[in-house]
């Protein structure tokens, strides 16, 4: 595969490989919810859930995909479709740990912590969604990394998040 530049880039399946790294954080939020509802029923369930996705989805998920960005910038913009050797790569990839971070630290604080963690999660996530539309649009970037499932992780896991922290 030759990229923008003229490079030589990953193979597809790598590609198509850290495309799926978002659903580790899917699989262990769904992981979590069956132990859950194995250990205690549904007593409880909702507030079990908020913390699981603070855990999971925000969490795991944002600390994989964050380090993603630190530890191997190339392929990641390949899939994203963005040109190779960005400085911008290592501040997305901090932000991204960053939010990991605080997912992973929010089940043991209070509401406030997490509050801040679902404000943080949801102003990344979703003003990440907002440049994938413009990157479609503008740049006819129609790559997997910026189009595909992630485009809709980033609607859906904020709104998800916020709905979970509104209803608890």
């Amino acid at each position: 595969m030759t990229t923008t530049q003229g490079t030589q880039g990953p193979p597809s399946w790598v590609l198509r490989l850290l495309s799926m790294t978002t659903y580790v954080g899917i699989v262990g939020f769904v992981v979590a919810e069956i132990v859950q509802i194995a250990q205690y029923g549904t007593d409880g369930l909702l507030a079990a859930s908020f913390l699981n996705a603070l855990a999971w989805i925000v969490g795991v998920n944002a600390i994989i995909t964050g380090s993603g960005h630190l530890v191997m910038p190339d392929p990641i913009a390949d899939s994203i479709g963005w040109p190779r050797g960005s400085p911008f790569q290592w501040e997305v990839g901090l932000a991204g740990l960053l939010i990991g971070v605080l997912g992973v630290l929010a089940p043991a604080f209070d509401r406030d912590f997490q509050l801040a963690t679902v404000i943080a999660f949801s102003i990344f996530f979703l003003g990440a969604a907002v440049g994938h539309v413009v990157q479609r649009f503008r740049a006819s970037n129609t790559a997997p990394g910026n189009t595909g499932f992630i485009f809709w992780f980033d609607v859906v896991a904020p709104l998800g998040l916020i709905a979970l922290y509104v209803a608890t």
